[in-house]
């Protein structure tokens, strides 16, 4: 699989841009999450009922083409979410012929910490 591969500058200077598709992404994550806990009961005679099903599920695949497009984003970039609700991202690296991945996560100043590829 081809990667893009960050120097550890190249990947810092990139946090400020991460963190902001980073922000969008969790709380698109929450907005789904919330809209998905939300059930509607009704026989099939309710018009009211019925329209709020089809807005509700409307807005949860408006929400869903958002989510997908900021992480989208995030991947051409180059950067490898791990964990949205964690707000885990990695970057790819070298260090000498080894991959390695620069980890950070989400409100941490800067990159911190390193881990091979897996």
């Amino acid at each position: 699989m081809v990667h893009r591969y960050f120097t550890l500058e190249e990947a810092e200077t990139a946090l400020p841009k991460v963190k902001k598709h980073m922000t969008r992404l969790m709380g698109l994550h929450d907005e789904l999450t919330a809209l998905s806990g939300v059930k509607v009961h009704a026989d099939t005679m309710d018009w009211t009922a019925h329209l709020l099903a089809v807005n509700i599920n409307k807005r949860y695949h408006e929400l869903s083409f958002k989510y997908f497009a900021e992480l989208e984003s995030l991947t051409r970039m180059g950067c490898y979410v791990k964990d949205v609700q964690q707000g885990l991202v990695d970057f790819y690296s070298k260090m000498g012929e080894k991959d390695i991945m620069f980890c950070w996560q989400y409100d941490e100043p800067r990159l911190l910490y390193y881990h091979d590829e897996k």
